[in-house]
């Protein structure tokens, strides 16, 4: 029996119970979190709730366009990620997909969540006119 049903492209039979779970996969609570470690690098918190016992893992996706995700990275059955190496003062945007126990079948990306990162510890401006006396 395959649990497909509810991913992107894929159309295969299914049982109802599996299906509405998939159907309903990120309509979930998804929330985004802000935990500073480092002043020097932005770093993002994200935390989602597991759709069901039928998901394999997921894989958060990012980028500085909104709906364009030109990084991503698979973070396996784990359900909060912390994406590190971020440009302070920049914005992002992060949704969050599952994919199926073999791998194979991955779902429609959830709602997009955004940040626009704080520049924090911005060095002054070095002193002007020093002169010896």
């Amino acid at each position: 029996m395959s649990h497909d049903q509810g991913f992107s492209g894929i159309t295969l039979p299914c049982p109802f119970f599996i299906r509405s779970t998939f159907s309903s996969l990120w309509v979930m609570v998804f929330f985004l979190c802000f935990f500073p470690t480092n002043s020097l690098a932005g770093e993002v918190t994200l935390a989602w709730n597991p759709p069901s016992a039928e998901y394999g893992g997921f894989i958060v996706a990012y980028g500085t366009s909104s709906g364009s995700y030109t990084e991503s990275q698979d973070v396996g059955a784990q359900s909060i990620y912390t994406v590190t190496s971020l440009n302070p003062g920049q914005t992002y945007y992060f949704a969050v997909k599952a994919y199926d126990r073999a791998r194979k079948i991955e779902s429609p990306f959830s709602n997009q969540v955004s940040v626009t990162l704080p520049i924090i510890n911005a060095r002054p401006a070095p002193p002007k006119d020093v002169r010896v006396y």
